[in-house]
């Protein structure tokens, strides 16, 4: 009977599509944080040069 139970535990598929979507979400999450952090320092670096460029604007002008 244990012996029975055993495999008819490891041959039911119930409860897998969640643990496949669960991972599929962590993975998806780590691709995004990946990407923001990665587009993070861009877009600093752009903002940086944007605010540079108003600077010597602003200088100019007085």
């Amino acid at each position: 009977m244990v012996k029975g139970s055993i495999v008819e535990f490891f041959r039911n598929e119930e409860g897998q599509d969640i643990v496949e979507y669960s991972l599929l979400l962590v993975l998806i999450g780590a691709a995004a944080v990946f990407v923001l952090t990665a587009m993070g320092t861009s877009i600093s670096q752009i903002f940086s040069k944007i605010n540079d460029r108003l600077k010597t604007a602003n200088d100019s002008i007085s």
